[in-house]
This record gives C-alpha cells, structure tokens and sequence, in this order.
C-alpha cells in the first residue's frame, strides 16, 4: 500500500481498529456500525476499486455514527481519505431530510469518483442488508438512492456500481 494513503503503518487492519473503537458503545441500527461498513468495503473490493476506497468505504459513515471527527480520521489516514470520508458526510445543520440529502448528494457529486463510488456501494450494501432480513425501506430513503444513481449515471462513473444498485432498486417499489 502506498504511504500516501495512511499514516504510515495504517491500513484495513487499521482502518477496522479505528472503527471498533469509534463504535465501542455506541448502538447502531441492525445493518449498519461495523458489518456495514465491512459489507461496503466488500462491494468495492469486488468491483475493482483500489485499497484507498475500499478504506473509505470502511470509514463513510463513522464521523455520522459516532463521537470521530473528519479531523480524527484525518490523524490516521491521510488527507484524501479524510476529505472523501467529509464528502461522505451529511449536513447535520439541516434540519430536514431532503435538503440535507440533496446537499450531501451535490457534496458527492462535487467530489467525483472514487467517493460516488462509495456512495453507490453503501446504498447497495442497504439494499441487500433489506432484501436479505425483508426489512423495508422508506420512501424517501429510494428517492435518494434512486436520486444518487442518476448522479452517478449522468456523471458516466461507477457503471459497473450503477448496474449493481439499479438492478436492486428495481426490486424495491
């Protein structure tokens, strides 16, 4: 692994230290802490992404999940991966959901590929959590999941992704 990614010494082993103690007390919804972010990892693993995203996909959500900072993330793994994980990241200064989502979706898309393909990649580790317990999903949540597919579809990246979370949200009404 490239030194430029992580501080030195950092890497996936890092990467899940880091979340098992960010997520130490903290209660999480079935489908998400620790296996979601190992299930997103996966996905991108999966569908070619490099080491650096597959790291970010591990750390999207810890900074919305838990008491660690953009800034925290930034200590142990390089700028880029705190800067994609901040992209990554909602607003929590907007009050109402679609706002707030379409910020981080323009957030998103501002920052390109790779964090679009983590994006994409979380919203398919969701879906497949939903299908797999039959828990259903709201509405709103595939609005915005349908909303992120045609960001990334219309900005041409991620195809393989996009296919992927299209292909679920299809099953989904």
């Amino acid at each position: 692994m490239a030194d430029s990614l992580l501080r030195p010494g950092g890497h996936r082993a890092e990467a899940i230290e880091f979340l098992l103690d960010a997520y130490r007390g903290v209660a999480t919804q079935p489908g998400k802490g620790l296996p979601h972010a190992q299930a997103v990892a996966d996905i991108l693993r999966e569908s070619g992404c490099d080491e650096q995203t597959e790291l970010v996909g591990l750390l999207h959500d810890v900074v919305e999940d838990t008491g660690r900072t953009v800034d925290d993330v930034r200590l142990v793994f390089a700028d880029e991966v705190a800067d994609m994980v901040a992209a990554l990241t909602e607003d929590t200064t907007i009050a109402h959901h679609s706002p707030r989502k379409r910020r981080l979706r323009g957030t998103i898309a501002a920052a390109g590929s790779p964090a679009v393909d983590v994006a994409l990649a979380d919203k398919i580790a969701t879906l497949q959590y939903a299908q797999l317990t039959d828990t259903p999903v709201t509405r709103l949540k595939l609005a915005h999941y349908r909303a992120t597919l045609q960001l990334a579809l219309a900005a041409g990246v991620a195809v393989p992704l996009c296919r992927r979370l299209e292909s679920l949200l299809a099953g989904f009404v």
